[in-house]
């Protein structure tokens, strides 16, 4: 699918972008590996591994709203900044409550999914041509990870995240899920940076006059 911007796309939606889009790349990049990383975690997760995916979450959370302040110009700028922000909470709750909160942890996994997807698709209806479709699709698969999320995972009753020993044993069980889909949202969301990227390099390269 072709990442060009669309010739007809109207010059400020890449405005403050086109002169940062390399920031924007690498950081797709990042997202990305950070993503193919996690993928090697998934099964057998345990507390540790829950640790590492909070980590990488904060990492690119960071890295985001960093980057976000890079293009402020850009008229999706507040939702790219969101985004960042959601990633940096995210991986906050899964490094201070790891176990004990299985359960709202889980649901807040698979909203934050929901949200991020429902960003890109606002993004994308401010946009042009092949990136405008590819962002898209991102967030309507990061809406269908949240969804699926919650119709395949046997949340635990209050019983079960009583004590650590017995919340342990739920996320030895299923913690898998929790892996699994962040590892493939952050791919996801590496991808969709990259064609950003590519976008506004295309409507830099076009000239001054396109990127102004």
């Amino acid at each position: 699918m072709s990442t060009d911007a669309d010739p007809n796309t109207p010059p400020s939606i890449y405005a403050g972008l086109t002169m940062s889009w390399k920031w924007m790349l690498a950081l797709g990049i990042l997202m990305a590996v950070l993503g193919v990383i996690g993928l090697g975690m998934t099964y057998g997760l345990t507390i540790i591994s829950v640790l590492w995916f909070g980590v990488l979450a904060i990492i690119g959370g960071i890295a985001q709203i960093i980057d976000a302040f890079k293009h402020a110009g850009w008229k999706s700028f507040i939702w790219h900044l969101l985004l960042g922000i959601l990633y940096l909470a995210a991986g906050i709750v899964l490094v201070v409550l790891p176990v004990q909160s299985a359960w709202w942890l889980t649901l807040f996994i698979g909203a934050m999914f929901v949200v991020n997807g429902i960003l890109r698709i606002i993004m994308a209806f401010q946009m042009q041509g092949g990136a405008a479709i590819v962002v898209g699709i991102t967030g309507a698969i990061s809406i269908f990870l949240g969804a699926l999320i919650y119709s395949i995972v046997n949340l635990p009753s209050a019983d079960t995240l009583a004590t650590a020993e017995t919340a342990t044993a739920w996320f030895r069980e299923w913690g898998w899920v929790i892996g699994l889909f962040v590892a493939l949202e952050i791919i996801v969301h590496g991808v969709a940076l990259i064609v950003l990227a590519l976008a506004a390099k295309k409507v830099a390269d076009s000239g001054p006059s396109a990127a102004a």
